[in-house]
Order: structure tokens, then C-alpha cells, then sequence
């Protein structure tokens, strides 16, 4: 793919040329990233579950992301499309995802031993003075 732009009059406008030179670049970047993820899509079902679904979210953001560039360049409020609501979406899938792996590295409480802690742990006041356990307190009235 040819690189170059030509700006013309425009090449005047320093700041011009550059947001587009910063542009061109990371359009470079990602075009490179995909480049290397595609060919994944042949070997999509032998990846693990957990790979499938990072693969399918990192590819739906960016190219609704890489749609929504297209927009701004085209002059069109991309907030005013549906192309938000979808990366909203996608957004919201991506944190529900985390959420999930973050579960396997939540710590998990052994319920046996815990009880143990607390039933230890707990003040007894029939033990501190010797009574039986099954004796009622009586209160004065």
C-alpha cells in the first residue's frame, strides 16, 4: 500500500502535516497488527475458548474503532451514529470478559477451616466460668 501523501498548499500548515504524518503512522501500526492477527482466523477453532473470545473482542473493537476514525476523516459526528452504541457494547463485553478472568484469580475461602477460626476464635462465656453449657443465665428483674 503507498504511504505517501502529497499536501499540497496544505503542506504549508505544520501542524496540518503532522496530525496527518501521526495519523498515517498509526494507521501503519495497526494495519501491521492486523496483518498478523488475521491469518489467526484460520486456526480459529483449534484456540482455547479464552483465546476465540479475546481474539473475536480485540478484532470487533478495532475495526469499529478504525470505522469510527473513517467517520471523523469524513466529516460525520461518529456520537451521533449507531457506530457508538456499538463500541459502547463492545466496551461493556470487554469488562464483563475481565470479570470473568479475574474470577479464577480471586482467592477461595476454605469454609471448613474458617468455621474452625470462628468457633475458636469465639468467646465463651459457660467455658470462662466453669459452668455447663446447657445452664440457662437467670436476670434480675
Amino acid at each position: 500500500m503507498n504511504w505517501e501523501l502529497e499536501y499540497g498548499e496544505l503542506s504549508k500548515d505544520k501542524d496540518f502535516v503532522n496530525n496527518c504524518e501521526d495519523l498515517k503512522q498509526n494507521l501503519i501500526e495497526v494495519q501491521e497488527v492486523l496483518d498478523q492477527l488475521l491469518p489467526l482466523k484460520e486456526h480459529y477453532d483449534k484456540l482455547t475458548l479464552p483465546a476465540q473470545i479475546e481474539l473475536d473482542l480485540f478484532l470487533a473493537f478495532t475495526l469499529n474503532s478504525l470505522h469510527w476514525i473513517h467517520l471523523r476523516i469524513q466529516g460525520v459526528d461518529p456520537t451521533k451514529h449507531p457506530i457508538r452504541d456499538e463500541l459502547q457494547r463492545i466496551k461493556a463485553t470487554m469488562v464483563k470478559w475481565q470479570e470473568i478472568k479475574d474470577r479464577d484469580k480471586r482467592p477461595t475461602v476454605d469454609i471448613e477451616a474458617a468455621k474452625r477460626f470462628v468457633r475458636s476464635g469465639l468467646y465463651d462465656p459457660y467455658r470462662a466460668t466453669g459452668q455447663p453449657l446447657n445452664k440457662k443465665i437467670k436476670f434480675h428483674d
